[in-house]
Formats: C-alpha cells, structure tokens, sequence
C-alpha cells in the first residue's frame, strides 16, 4: 500500500471510531452524566500533554536540521580544502 492509501485508511478508521464512540456515549448519557467533568479534566490533561510532545517533536526537527545543515557545511568545506 502507499502512503495516501495509508493515510486515507487511517483517517477513516479514526473518524468512524469517533462515531461509535460518539454513539455509544449518547446511547448511555445518563450513565456518563455524572462522569463528565472527570472526563473533561481528562480530555484537558490530554491535549496539554499532546501540546507538551508536539512542541518537543517540532524543537527535535529544527534541532536535527540545524545539525545536519552544519555537518553538510563541514563536509563542503573540507571538499573545498582538498580541491
């Protein structure tokens, strides 16, 4: 499989887990009811934490391309010398 393909799998199989997930929780609201801000708080914690990684990831990514802009450059430079 290629990569849209992938993609396009992924992004299904996700949306129609929400779906289900969506359903089964209006299906039993009232036993959730009393569970909300619980879950809320969770959700809360959730997206600060995915918030918390991507900025790290992002940070790693620059970080890695900084370095590999300076070995590139090192590596000119001594191809340079030697010529």
């Amino acid at each position: 499989m290629n990569k849209s393909t992938i993609n396009k799998t992924l992004w299904l199989s996700g949306l129609l887990t929400g779906a289900m997930v969506g359903a089964y929780l209006y299906k039993n609201k009232e036993e959730f009811g009393p569970q909300k801000e619980k879950l809320n708080s969770l959700l809360g914690d959730f997206q600060s934490i995915l918030g918390d990684l991507k900025n790290k990831l992002l940070e790693a990514k620059t970080d890695g391309l900084e370095a590999t802009k300076s070995a590139l450059q090192s590596a000119k430079d001594k191809v340079e010398k030697v010529k």
